[in-house]
């Protein structure tokens, strides 16, 4: 310890107890050295061993153990390790052609869009016995990659001629890479979209008084079903009177104006003038074309009449009989004798359904503007439909949809099939209004709700589907991991095929391959990005060959 350092340590020590009167003795120079130790002496000890360590391990040669080493059985042969394939060198299939020559290389299929089409050259494949590809598959799926744009592959990429290999099956199992088998599953291609449920607007009327007045009595109630010409409500209105009047006394001049004629004729040319008579004949006519007008005015009403039924009665007889004229015989019946006006108006349904709206109550006064009552057919109900332009193209008339209210505890969709696309796009949301006809026989739809709708496209009970982890977009191009035939056969190398494949829709979990892939096919599925990781590193610097000319 130099002096100053002790010197520094005396002079603490001989300081001032805080509150003391008096100054402690000065501690002792072997004290103080003793302090110093104590606290710098933990220190010390650590530097000390990790030299002693450094020093040991330098001579011993240790060092800590290369990522490849985890890798292998522990034999020590880390020499012969392929570091760009994770697999030993000796048995490294991408370094070593001769060990397991690749696939034919077939190219590029144009029709189909993949590299190593299965489609066109099935022995590609990796089944255990070769495959044979039907008619229809491939007219299934020249239909769907003509339906809409399919995500495109680069014709130039050579991912396909890449193999990604494991040491060991248990290699795999380290790395929790799991497998799937492309199965045939249904899957629906649908255009979604939001909409709204109402009322079927040509089965919908919204009724108001045809004449002014008052209600005299409402004969049904809202939620009520009614039949097409039903009595929903009795008016009572002047006007009615008034037409009824006007009808009664053109009757009667009629009759008088023909009795005059008729008794002018046979007189005129001698005691009285041609002209008279012709006089007489235009004042019938004029009567005949009043009458006229006046049955047509309650005709106008809905109050059908016709002069010639009347013409063999009295006017009292044609006043009783057209008092209630248009009115159910059942009504006329409760009416009681009491009744004596001739004002009533009858308002009855004009279509079979139920009232869904309705503001009466007796003693109202009604006129010809007021919507007073809505009845609805609500058998069928119709979706409205906000589908995005992009996706109008591909709608067509007749087109199935499947739709499902927000509100529905059901699992079923409700079918229901395109009537109506606008020929133009909302300006406020520029969407494209699509009417949908949708049944609603058990009365479960209810107007003004929301839900979603799915236009079907193309329905495809027999689509190869495999899981969405398995499908990877690798720069330009869709792959999948197609695990060897070979595969579990004994010293037989652990590898997956690179396989381009052209996807279709996406339901979930699940993934339609358009081309690329054969059913029974196993493919690796969970954790599949270990393999993809591979690949990405395979690739480092020499890219996949899609820039390439």
């Amino acid at each position: 310890m130099s002096n100053q350092s002790i010197s520094h340590v005396e002079s603490a020590a001989g300081q001032m107890v805080p509150g003391s009167t008096e100054s402690t003795a000065p501690m002792s120079r072997s004290m103080a050295i003793r302090l110093w130790l104590r606290s710098v002496g933990p220190t010390a000890a650590v530097v000390c061993a990790l030299a002693a360590l450094a020093i040991w391990g330098n001579h011993v040669g240790w060092s800590l153990p290369k990522f490849s080493a985890l890798f292998t059985s522990g034999d020590g042969q880390v020499a012969d390790w392929c570091q760009e394939h994770n697999v030993p060198e000796s048995e490294c299939i991408e370094c070593n052609a001769s060990l397991l020559p690749p696939l034919k290389d077939y190219g590029w299929c144009k029709i189909h869009g993949v590299a190593q089409c299965p489609y066109e050259h099935p022995d590609v494949a990796q089944l255990a016995s070769p495959p044979s590809v039907a008619a229809e598959d491939l007219e299934r799926v020249r239909l769907a990659l003509e339906l809409v744009p399919r995500p495109e592959n680069n014709s130039r990429c050579k991912l396909h001629q890449k193999r990604i290999q494991f040491a060991s099956k248990q290699a795999i199992d380290k790395a929790g890479v799991d497998i799937a088998v492309a199965q045939r599953r249904r899957m629906i291609e649908a255009v979604l979209a939001n909409g709204e449920i109402d009322y079927d607007q040509t089965r919908l009327a919204h009724l108001s008084s045809r004449v002014e007045g008052t209600v005299w009595r409402v004969e049904k109630q809202i939620g009520d079903r009614v039949t097409k010409g039903e009595l929903l409500a009795l008016i009572d209105s002047a006007d009615i009177g008034k037409k009824k009047t006007d009808f009664l006394q053109a009757i009667a001049q009629v009759r008088l104006k023909a009795a005059n004629a008729a008794r002018l004729k046979p007189l005129a040319g001698g005691s009285v003038p041609e002209k008279l008579l012709r006089e007489a004949e235009t004042e019938h006519e004029e009567a005949q074309i009043q009458l006229i007008s006046a049955q047509q005015a309650l005709g106008n009403l809905g109050l059908a009449i016709r002069a010639d039924d009347h013409s063999e009665l009295t006017a009292p007889e044609i006043a009783e009989r057209i008092q209630f004229l248009g009115l159910p015989a059942a009504t006329i019946a409760n009416l009681g004798d009491g009744v004596t006006t001739s004002n009533l108006f009858p308002l009855s349904s004009p279509l079979d359904g139920t009232i869904v709206d309705q503001h009466l109550s007796p003693g109202e006064v009604v006129d010809t503007r007021t919507t007073i009552v809505s009845v609805a057919d609500v058998s069928r109900m119709q979706l409205v439909l906000d589908v995005r332009q992009e996706d109008a193209a591909s709608i067509a008339m007749g087109q199935d949809v499947l739709f499902k209210p927000n509100d529905s505890r059901q699992a079923a969709d409700i079918h229901g099939a395109v009537r109506w696309i606008s020929t133009s796009a909302d300006e406020r949301t520029r969407t494209v209004k699509v009417r949908v006809d949708l049944p609603n026989r058990d009365g479960r739809l209810r107007a003004h709700t929301f839900g979603t709708g799915r236009i079907v496209l193309r329905d495809e009970p027999q689509a190869i589907v495999v899981p969405s982890e398995a499908v990877h977009r690798d720069g330009c191009c869709y792959v999948t991991f197609v695990r060897d035939k070979n595969f579990l056969k004994d010293g037989s190398p652990k590898f997956f095929h690179v396989r381009k494949v052209r996807p279709g829709v996406q339901d979930g979990d699940t993934t339609e391959i358009l081309a690329g892939l054969l059913p029974g096919e196993v493919i690796a599925s969970k954790n599949s990005v270990v393999l993809e990781a591979q690949l990405l590193k395979a690739n480092l610097g020499e890219g996949c060959g899609c820039c390439k000319q």
